[in-house]
């Protein structure tokens, strides 16, 4: 490609004229017989940037796809996808064409250059290929992009683009297929804010693209004018334009909005979505309550702004075609937001954390008092100008105030918005809304970007309860720390209860945590604050320590779990008992593959990185989503304080991964419990045996006893007391019946194999009328981002 630029002297403007029958394909042209031109226009551009574009695609998106296909599939694709493309571009503009279409029915001349949608083609079949996480990525991003491109720029080139992206899907579907089936594959809830997060931000940049391109035409290139140049009211633009509105008067209508302050206003809503599109990456609840409502704004703006100016009476001055049809403009800018937000919202489950509430109402109030100071001195400059008479009175005035803070035209009475003001009120006109929104911007970043959220309480209550919990806590006590758990403190703050709420159900993880001595005294305390708050506690995962007290005063209690312990400082892997963990051990030395144990912060980064593909791949492989509440996930993985073992071979391949919890005792470790347990789909058998094997001959140095936590639902007939009760009964059914889905006997099976020691953990209660509202209760917790869809899924894998 580079050869043929230099040789033929189109790289700094393109092919010239006699290069064109090559250089380019058009439906004339293949008329004509130039079928070549398919091909060989994949070797031009139109100029040097769009040479650079095309060289990185093809070494990057190329490359990578020769890497999956190998060289003769990948030229398949490549040349196959360009021939398909060219002819999907080619049919739907002529049917476009025959419908009156002034946008795509007008590409049908267009002459097609370059290689873009052959690499797309070839990209995207090959991502087929990829582990599930990078696979996700990938055809997100190049999907979002792709689209961007085809809704806010509308090039030709960027619709063949397009065009090729969905015929390299469709290719990428069909090979991971098996036989043509298409499964489609659930991600964890980290992947889900990650891609949510991704496009979300290259859709926020969409109007600045609209900006820096030459003659935009896509279906949201009006949103421009709704966000980075704002237009003045149709009556405005009458008042301006003596009655006529054409594109000229559009042109001085928005005269009145350039300068630095006015290109801050112009991306204040492009800022605020990078911004929460980075909340949301984090989880924060508000960055997506925030992302949804300028979607929202947005529909409603766009319908108002393409509601006007399409019932402007056409003009001679004014291009035909556009805003001619205002159902046809109105439905591309209101329908792609409108879809964005309603995907954030069908997601909404996966984004749990919660900004504080102290810091949340003191930047409301000083947000909201800093518009009403602003709004106020322009009332009264406005006031003293004489625009109750100018403008129509209190209405006029609302109508200035919305036309300085919403960038998009408001419909009203009020004239000349860019004349007949005095000094001080048009300073105040042209810069109130600036300033105003640089502060929102602030609040915004402080809210979302800095650590203040941990569950809707301050930091310092999170900082307090992990210091609680070195002095004191039992095997899943370091599970307290974990989003979205709220804290309850004793009076003497010596210890502290960590808890979820979910309707009117205090729902714990484990019991007390604090100095051991004073946990019946503070169950007692939080038994007593549930009541004045008027919550029902359900201790949830708790050891028999408190039974004695609780069983007092009226508590029932249901086993939910066997907690595995084994005591490792003697521990020998002799006889016929240890065979599978000794045939696994030998099986891993003699691959090379060894046990690598570090904080995941201080692992490589290519150990880090196939960290997440295992867990991706391990989530792919469920129907219904991962569990959260008593079961780590990747992010509870990240904390400095918990172990990571990883089994890698020599070349830094990862086979398997576990994650252990601290176990603290006056401030000293005293034993670690087991939490993330994901293995690679083809790892070599015994994977799991030999991580936790290596834990035993790790940690045995320096603590007597490891966790390897409970199975939850998994239960033998003779640990259920009362098996004809309601809960326990029900509990049963539902560990039956998630068997097949989740493998938590299973799992309890597994844990057998190394002789442990058994510790019943319960769930305490006290009125049985409050079960149903438990059991929901535990549902959202293990299950919080179960959505309509899934839990009808779910539904069918059990009866299946």
């Amino acid at each position: 490609m580079a050869a043929v630029a230099v040789s033929s002297g189109s790289f700094l403007g393109g092919p010239p004229e006699s290069w064109l029958s090559v250089a380019g394909v058009t439906a004339d042209g293949l008329k004509s017989g130039q079928w070549w031109s398919i091909w060989t226009s994949l070797f031009f551009a139109t100029n040097p940037l769009a040479y650079l574009a095309a060289g990185l695609m093809i070494f990057l998106l190329l490359g990578l796809a020769e890497r999956q296909l190998g060289l003769w599939r990948t030229a398949l694709m490549f040349l196959g996808g360009q021939f398909a493309s060219v002819s999907a571009f080619l049919l739907i503009t002529q049917l476009a064409r025959y419908a009156g279409d002034d946008w795509l029915g007008g590409m049908m001349g267009t002459r097609l250059i370059g290689p873009y949608a052959a690499v797309l083609a070839a990209t995207l079949a090959a991502s087929g290929l990829l582990p599930t996480l990078w696979q996700r990525r990938l055809r997100a991003a190049v999907l979002s992009l792709a689209s961007l491109l085809l809704l806010y720029v509308g090039h030709p080139e960027t619709v063949v683009g397009f065009f090729g992206a969905l015929l390299g899907l469709a290719g990428g579907w069909w090979i991971q297929s098996d036989h043509g089936k298409l499964h489609l594959h659930r991600s964890t809830g980290r992947e889900v804010r990650n891609l949510l997060a991704l496009t979300m931000a290259i859709f926020a940049v969409g109007p600045i693209l609209t900006a820096a391109a030459k003659s935009p035409s896509g279906p949201l290139a009006l949103l421009r004018d709704v966000v980075l140049n704002p237009l003045p009211t149709l009556s405005q633009l009458e008042s301006n334009c003596g009655g006529t509105v054409d594109a000229a008067c559009l042109e001085l209508g928005r005269q009145g909005y350039t300068g630095p302050f006015g290109l801050a206003l112009a991306v204040v809503p492009v800022a605020l979505l990078l911004i929460c599109a980075d909340g949301m990456r984090r989880g924060r609840r508000l960055a997506l309550g925030l992302a949804i409502g300028v979607q929202l704004m947005v529909v409603a703006l766009s319908t108002v702004y393409l509601t006007l100016f399409a019932s402007i009476p056409h003009h001679p001055g004014r291009p035909k075609g556009m805003l001619s049809s205002g159902v046809v403009h109105i439905l591309p800018l209101v329908l792609v937001p409108l879809a964005l937000a309603v995907l954030l919202f069908a997601y909404r489950g996966h984004f749990r954390v919660q900004s504080a509430v102290a810091l949340r109402r003191r930047v409301l109030w000083l947000v909201g008092l800093a518009w009403l100071a602003l709004a106020g001195v322009y009332a009264a400059a406005w006031t003293a100008a004489g625009g109750m008479t100018r403008d129509g009175g209190l209405l006029g005035l609302a109508a200035e105030l919305a036309r300085q803070y919403l960038p998009a035209p408001i419909p009203s009475g009020y004239r000349k918005v860019f004349a007949d003001r005095n000094a001080l009120e048009g300073i105040l006109f042209a810069y109130s809304g600036t300033v105003f929104w640089l502060m929102a911007l602030a609040a915004v970043w402080v809210l979302l970007l800095r650590r203040h959220h941990i569950g809707g309480l301050a930091q310092e209550d999170r900082d307090e309860a992990r210091a609680l919990v070195k002095t004191g806590g039992d095997s899943l006590s370091w599970m307290a720390l974990w989003e979205p758990n709220k804290y309850w403190f004793s009076a003497d703050r010596s210890a502290g209860v960590a808890y979820q709420q979910h309707g009117n159900v205090a729902l714990t993880l484990a019991g007390p945590f604090g100095r051991r001595d004073v946990h019946e005294e503070a169950a007692l305390e939080f038994l007593e604050f549930c009541s004045q708050h008027v919550l029902v506690p359900c201790l949830y995962s708790c050891t028999d320590e408190l039974w004695p007290l609780l069983g007092q005063r009226g508590f029932r209690r249901v086993a939910v779990a066997q907690e595995t312990r084994l005591s490792i400082r003697g521990l020998e892997f002799k006889g016929k008992d240890w065979q599978n963990v000794r045939t696994s051990l030998n099986r891993a030395e003699k691959m090379g593959i060894t046990a690598v144990w570090g904080r995941y912060s201080g692992l490589p980064h290519h150990l880090r990185t196939q960290l997440g593909e295992v867990s991706e791949e391990w989530a792919a492989q469920k129907r219904v989503p991962e569990m959260g509440f008593t079961l780590g996930g990747l992010d509870e993985l990240m904390d400095d304080d918990v172990l990571c073992c990883v089994a890698a071979d020599n070349d830094g391949h990862v086979y398997g991964v576990t994650s252990w919890l601290p176990v603290f005792e006056d401030g000293a470790v005293v034993s670690w419990t087991l939490d993330f347990m994901r293995r690679r789909g083809d790892g070599f058998p015994g994977v799991m045996e030999f991580l936790i094997a290596s834990a035993v001959l790790e940690l045995r140095s320096s603590v007597e006893t490891i966790s390897l936590s409970g199975s939850p639902l998994a239960r033998e007939k003779g640990e259920i007391e009362q098996r004809a009760e309601g809960l326990a009964g029900i509990l049963e059914l539902v560990g039956q019946a998630l068997e097949p889905v989740y493998g938590f006997r299973s799992l309890a099976t597994f844990k057998s194999r190394f002789q442990p020691e058994y510790r019943t953990l319960y769930l305490y209660y006290q009125d049985p009328l409050q079960l149903p509202a438990m059991g929901r209760a535990l549902s959202r917790a293990y299950l919080p981002g179960l959505s309509v869809r899934y839990s009808a899924r779910l539904l069918r894998s059990l009866v299946g």
